[in-house]
């Protein structure tokens, strides 16, 4: 039988979008061009829930959408990818949605709306996936969800982490509880501030469960890991990609993938997550610069 994952955190619809050097809020920013392709894009936990249907393991979504048809592209976006979609709980009038903005300097500008399901938790069939599952992906959503899923994890069930500096999501005390518990920690390298004020003074290396691999993303400066008290750097190859959303959740369903198919080699999964990063940003930079030219 297949490894079950479950992937836990926001759906979103993505609006990706190309500018000019950012006014400020005296000025007109222009957009140039749309970047998501197709437009708008199926965003958030999608990104790492298509990257562990694609490495052959049970993918099981857990989020939630709008009775809109924006709810109804999400889960067949999800399902056309080989995603279990029983955990997707439709509610409210508006699916979530998030519009990114990236200007020529390398500055981006997000900005999300959660649409207007109230989330207080999980509800019973989400529990019941999060239970039957052998590995459980924690992206960011709803902090009761996360809570609800910590509280019912048993000993044989493992837990990723893909971190957001979402304070809101995960306040300090949760961190330190997921930090805990976790097998596997994704970060970026602006994102590990976060992390180390959240257990501050201790140092975030000595927070990790025994045997926890921790993922640092340092973009075109590779991947930092460490394991056991020792650390190491993966390169990477820069690409010049104007739009790298969903390029740290991809990342982090190949080094989970990975994980689970060979767990004592973090370097081999620390290479799996660069090779399926860079992928992802090489066809985006590929289609832009043929629709640019248009």
């Amino acid at each position: 039988m297949s490894v079950r994952v479950a992937i836990l955190g926001y759906a979103s619809i993505d609006h990706a979008m190309a500018t000019g050097p950012f006014q400020g809020p005296t000025g007109t920013t222009l957009i140039r061009r749309r970047l998501s392709d197709p437009w708008p894009g199926t965003g958030g936990i999608a990104y790492a829930a298509r990257g562990i249907a694609a490495a052959r393991l049970a993918a099981r979504a857990i989020t939630w959408v709008g009775r809109d048809a924006d709810g109804e592209k999400y889960r067949a976006a999800l399902a056309s990818d080989g995603v279990d979609v029983t955990g997707v709980q439709v509610g409210g009038e508006r699916t979530p949605s998030a519009y990114l903005f990236y200007a020529p300097g390398g500055e981006t500008v997000c900005l999300y709306d959660p649409g207007d399901q109230v989330v207080d938790g999980l509800t019973e069939t989400q529990r019941d996936i999060a239970r039957g599952s052998d590995w459980i992906c924690l992206l960011v959503g709803p902090r009761g969800a996360t809570v609800d899923v910590l509280d019912q994890l048993t000993d044989q069930q493992r837990l990723a982490w893909a971190v957001k500096g979402d304070p809101d999501a995960y306040p300090p005390d949760l961190v330190r509880r997921i930090l805990a518990r976790a097998s596997v920690v994704s970060f970026s390298a602006s994102e590990r501030p976060f992390l180390e004020q959240a257990v501050a003074p201790t140092p975030l290396t000595a927070c990790v469960a025994p045997g926890a691999v921790l993922f640092e993303t340092r973009g075109s400066r590779g991947v930092w890991f460490w394991h056991d008290g020792s650390a190491a750097v993966v390169d990477a190859r820069p690409i010049a990609a104007a739009d790298t959303t969903g390029a740290g959740d991809t990342f982090f369903a190949a080094v989970v993938a990975s994980i689970v198919e060979h767990p004592d080699q973090p370097r081999r999964a620390a290479d799996q997550g660069v090779t399926a990063a860079a992928a992802l940003l090489r066809g985006r930079t590929a289609h832009n610069e043929r629709t640019s030219d248009d």
